[in-house]
C-alpha cells in the first residue's frame, strides 16, 4: 500500500500537467501510452515475437491517436493498406502468424489506441480541458471507493472466477463514491468557473460511467488470467503496467464523449 501511495502521488502532479496542457500535448501523450501500451499487450499476449504484426500494430496506433488532424476521406485508404499489411505478413509467414494472432492484434488496436484517443476528442470539446477531468475522475473514483469499501464491508464476491477480491458491496461503493465525485466536481465547475451545469445529468454520468469502469477493469483481469500473467508490466510500482492503471480509463473515456455530445452536463 504504501509504494502505491508514493507512486500515486509521484503520478497525480504529472496527470495534471498533461491534462492541463494543450491538444496537442494530449494528442502526443495518448500517443505515447497507446504505443507502450500495445508493447505490455503484445509481450502479455506472446504476440512480440511477430516483429512484422506488431511494427503494423504501433504504426497503426499513432495513425488512430492522429486521425483528428488526417482528413476523413483518408480513414478507408488508410484502414485498407493496414488490412493488407497484415494479410501480407499472415501469407509471409503462414507457417509462424496464425488467424487468432492476427484477429488479437485487430482487437489490440480497438481495445487500447482507438478507446484511449476518444480523450483527445474530449478535449476538442467545448470547455474540454475542464470536461476531460470526468474520465479520470469517474475511473479513479471507482476504483478508490469499491477497493476501501470492499476490505472493510465486502463479504459477497462479486465475480470470484475473474477476480476474487472484488465484492458487490465494493461494486455498490464504487459506483457511490463516483456519484459523490461527480457532483462535487460539477459544484466546483459550477462555482469556480461559472459553467451551467445539469447536476441531475452529472449524476446519470456517475451512474453510468461506474459500471462500464468496473466492467474494464474486469475485462483486463480477464485477458490477463487467459494469458497466464499477473500484471501488464511493471512501469509503476505497486500499480503494474500502463494498462493496470489505465484499464478503467479505457472502457470509461468514449462514453464520456458518447454522453458529452449527445446529453451534454
Amino acid at each position: 500500500m504504501k509504494t502505491r501511495i508514493i507512486t500515486a502521488l509521484v503520478l497525480i502532479p504529472l496527470l495534471v500537467a498533461v491534462l492541463l496542457s494543450n491538444i496537442y500535448i494530449i494528442s502526443a501523450a495518448v500517443t505515447i501510452i497507446s504505443v507502450m501500451g500495445l508493447y505490455e499487450f503484445f509481450k502479455a499476449t506472446g504476440l512480440k515475437v511477430h516483429n512484422g504484426l506488431c511494427t503494423v500494430g504501433y504504426i497503426a496506433a499513432v495513425l488512430i491517436c492522429s486521425r483528428t488532424y488526417i482528413p476523413v476521406s483518408f480513414y478507408m485508404p488508410l484502414f485498407y493498406i493496414g488490412l493488407i499489411a497484415v494479410f501480407f505478413i499472415m501469407l509471409k509467414c503462414h507457417k509462424s502468424v496464425s488467424v487468432s494472432e492476427a484477429g488479437l492484434l485487430i482487437f489490440s488496436l480497438v481495445y487500447i489506441p482507438f478507446l484511449l484517443s476518444t480523450l483527445i476528442d474530449i478535449k476538442g470539446l467545448q470547455y474540454g480541458t475542464l470536461l476531460l477531468w470526468t474520465v479520470f475522475i469517474g475511473a479513479f473514483a471507482t476504483d478508490t471507493f469499491a477497493y476501501f469499501t470492499g476490505v472493510f464491508l465486502g463479504k459477497h464476491k462479486l465475480c470470484p472466477e475473474i477476480s476474487p477480491k472484488k465484492t458487490i458491496e465494493g461494486s455498490i461503493g464504487g459506483t457511490l463514491g463516483c456519484i459523490v465525485f461527480m457532483l462535487l466536481y460539477g459544484l466546483l465547475l459550477n462555482k469556480a468557473f461559472d459553467m451551467d451545469i445539469s447536476f441531475v445529468k452529472l449524476a446519470v454520468l456517475g451512474v453510468i460511467v461506474s459500471p462500464v469502469s468496473q466492467i474494464g477493469d474486469l475485462t483486463a483481469s480477464i485477458i490477463k488470467r487467459k494469458f497466464g500473467v499477473k500484471d501488464y508490466g511493471s512501469l509503476f510500482p505497486g500499480h503494474g503496467g500502463i494498462l493496470d492503471r489505465l484499464d478503467s480509463v479505457i472502457a470509461v473515456a468514449p462514453l464520456v464523449y458518447i454522453y458529452l455530445n449527445t446529453v451534454g452536463i
